[in-house]
């Protein structure tokens, strides 16, 4: 059911967002589940912010879309200074927001939940936004206007060169051929044909 987050947490998300440096969005199992994709969708053009698809939410955008950090996950995770979830948690799955994974960079989060008692359940968030993803991401894009500032081109670069080195690593394993073959073996003769049938599905 809709239900409208709070006018000032709407703001208070905002004004975290706008004084990122290296911001990213991570999309959950929630965000899938919304079936509010137009509204993400249009969120994460509009701000420019590299955004890291969870496993659940696949294909809510595309893997191959320009601001995809999939193939750049460590860096982003560590490198980053401000993280909005979007139907995410910070569970066992993301290292509940600590530790090794998310690096010595200092992190604020904006958290977009529906349940509220998943606010600062493992860290601190910054920015909670309680309420219906599309009602959330409805109002945040209503503050994310033409004059919107895209994040640093050098955290953009950064996060653009990392994910074309490690496609370019995995490639040669991709189209290793040996006999048995091994798991990207495998995964590259799958790759081979989708390309070839596209409306197939996997």
């Amino acid at each position: 059911p809709a239900q409208l987050p709070a006018p000032a947490a709407v703001e208070r998300a905002l004004g975290v967002l706008k004084g990122a440096k290296r911001p990213l969005i991570i999309l959950g199992k929630g965000a899938a589940y919304a079936q509010a994709d137009d509204q993400i969708r249009a969120l994460i053009e509009q701000s420019g912010i590299p955004f890291l698809p969870m496993s659940m939410a696949k294909g809510l955008l595309p893997d191959t879309h320009p601001q995809c950090a999939g193939a750049a996950r460590s860096t982003v995770l560590k490198d980053s200074d401000v993280v909005m979830l979007i139907g995410a948690r910070l569970n066992w799955l993301l290292s509940h927001g600590k530790g090794k994974a998310w690096g010595d960079a200092p992190k604020k989060f904006i958290q977009i939940d529906i349940e509220p008692k998943e606010m600062d359940s493992n860290v601190e968030i910054a920015a909670p936004l309680v309420g219906d993803i599309g009602s959330c991401v409805s109002a945040l894009l209503e503050g994310i206007d033409g004059k919107w500032q895209a994040p640093p081109s050098d955290w953009i670069n950064a996060v653009n060169s990392k994910r074309e080195e490690n496609i370019a690593k995995m490639a040669p394993r991709l189209m290793k051929n040996s006999a048995p073959m091994d798991f990207h073996g495998a995964l590259g003769a799958l790759r081979t044909v989708i390309r070839e049938r596209p409306d197939a599905i996997l």
